[in-house]
């Protein structure tokens, strides 16, 4: 499959359009808003590689303001954003549009379709307003502390200013003339508004959306069922496409762009962000995101933070591992990386393709990319920061192990339970501690050890949780054992008291935020 990348439109949208030589038709297809995006990127992926291989082209994007592309303020950019890909479609040659809405991006994807244009509704819920009220009530669960700060409101993986909102909360579903279907869970109906549309039940929306990303399962048959109808739609008579005309560098503000690489024997996906005017010893920043989630980070963190870092003079580089984004290719059965050697040597091969010398290199990563940063001593960076580090193991994990580990978990079967409830009972919660803790083996001091005696400086932001963990785990050790004296490394924890470990949390963003420019400026003082 080949994807052509790149940004179009002002404010621009990131733009990843599929296109057979000749296409049958072409489908926008709409990014979930928040968290349930992030969650849904390589299923999105999956359906755009199947609509190709039956002779129809497909545009996945970043609405702006949102994701890797341009900034933008307007209350109803989600929605002209689905209208601008669809633009994009039509300017390869391509006539009729489907859009497609997977969980929240039904809402967009009905609001941007004309009634000529077909329309797929998969797992939509009742209303804008719906969406809104049951988001308001997991990050009132989710999110420690405040969740608004001055008229911006945090939700699960998206900030909102209150025009934004409201306009999120006006959008429904009305009564349609055009090709329409709605997928839904089994024993669930589409929305009432939408009247009376063709309604096919599929499973694994749950299982997509329901969890964390670490959970997520892709839907395969789901996948299917949307194709299979959209192939049904669409003509069989084909007409040629040409390449649509996409800007290959961002300009993100008067001094600062990006653009998009390949590194590595992978060819793993990054975007580069740098400022105009750069030192050429600039140092060199590699932002891991955390589970297996893509290159933007927690509510966007990591696409606002390299463009900081860039502003203050740095150049950085965010990418998506193997089996995250837009790296590799996608299968509904794909086993996660979590843990794996295949990750750390992901980020060698990055760290070799920038060419940056050891001693203006930062690797920074959240949650298992914190572990990661932390597993970089060979590279010899001069600073790495570990922002909500919750695993310090020192072996790394079969690939799809971690992740396999989790769902038995969560998913016991009844043999698991009867012996997870004779083991509670029997052992005493002191011994199934310390239990706990043998497992993580060498915990933070062995974690960390080799990379200070390399001469890096290892910083930790942790929010409760995480800094609890730090604590039992050996880290109080660690920082009093390397306080940065002689040749050594040192380390050092920084505390988030009302932060969450996700970063869903403004709080906890705004402190990782400040924190990371703030080392990185005191390492290399004279860059910016």
């Amino acid at each position: 499959m080949t994807v052509l990348h790149g940004w179009a439109g002002r404010p621009a949208i990131r733009v990843a359009a599929q296109l057979p030589p000749a296409a049958r038709a072409g489908v926008v297809i709409c990014p979930p808003l928040g968290q349930e995006g992030v969650i849904a990127y390589r299923t999105l992926r999956l359906l755009a590689d199947r609509l190709e291989a039956r002779g129809i082209a497909s545009v996945r994007y970043d609405p702006s303001g949102r994701g890797d592309a341009a900034a933008d303020a307007a209350p109803d950019a989600q929605v002209r954003s689905a209208r601008r890909a669809a633009a994009v479609l039509r300017s390869t040659g391509v006539e009729r549009i489907a859009f497609v809405g997977l969980a929240s991006a039904a809402l967009v994807a009905a609001a941007a379709a004309d009634e000529a244009d077909a329309l797929v509704l998969w797992d939509a819920p009742a209303s804008g307003r719906a969406w809104l009220r049951k988001q308001r009530a997991l990050a009132t669960i989710t999110i420690h502390g405040d969740r608004v700060l001055g008229e911006v409101e945090s939700l699960i993986g998206i900030d909102v200013q209150p025009d934004e909102a409201a306009y999120l909360h006006s959008l429904g579903f009305a009564p349609r003339t055009g090709p329409t279907i709605a997928l839904v869970r089994p024993g669930t109906s589409a929305p009432r508004s939408l009247g009376t549309v063709p309604t096919t039940e599929v499973t694994g929306s749950g299982e997509l959306l329901d969890g964390t990303s670490m959970h997520a399962r892709i839907p395969g048959a789901a996948v299917d069922t949307v194709v299979a109808w959209l192939d049904a739609w669409a003509p069989e008579d084909t007409r040629p496409t040409v390449a649509p005309e996409l800007v290959e560098v961002l300009d993100v503000d008067d001094r600062v762009s990006e653009r998009i690489v390949r590194m590595g024997p992978e060819a793993l996906f990054g975007i580069e962000t740098v400022a105009s005017g750069q030192a050429a010893d600039a140092p060199v920043v590699v932002l891991h995101n955390g589970a297996a989630e893509h290159r933007v980070g927690a509510t966007d963190y990591q696409v606002e933070l390299a463009r900081a870092l860039a502003r203050d003079g740095a150049r950085v580089v965010r990418f998506d591992r193997r089996g995250t984004g837009e790296s590799t290719p996608v299968s509904e059965d794909e086993r996660t990386f979590l843990f794996a050697q295949e990750w750390i040597d992901d980020q060698a091969a990055v760290v070799a393709a920038l060419g940056a010398p050891s001693d203006r290199l930062v690797l920074a990563g959240m949650c298992a990319g914190a572990w990661l940063a932390g597993r970089g001593a060979e590279d010899a960076p001069r600073l790495v920061v570990e922002i909500s580090p919750n695993d310090y193991r020192r072996s790394t994990a079969a690939p799809g192990s971690y992740v396999d580990a989790l769902r038995a978990i969560d998913e016991p079967s009844a043999l698991r339970l009867w012996v997870r409830e004779r083991y509670n009972t029997v052992v005493p919660k002191a011994v199934r501690d310390r239990i706990a803790r043998r497992d993580r083996a060498g915990g933070v001091l062995g974690h960390v050890r080799p990379l200070v005696e390399h001469g890096t400086d290892v910083v930790m932001i942790v929010a409760p949780d995480d800094a609890e963990l730090f604590d039992r785990l050996g880290g109080q050790r660690a920082v009093r054992r390397y306080p940065g004296h002689g040749r050594n490394g040192s380390v050092d924890v920084v505390r988030v008291p009302d932060g969450d470990h996700s970063l869903f949390s403004p709080v906890m963003r705004e402190a990782v935020l400040a924190e990371v420019r703030a080392r990185v400026a005191a390492t290399f003082p004279v860059h910016a």
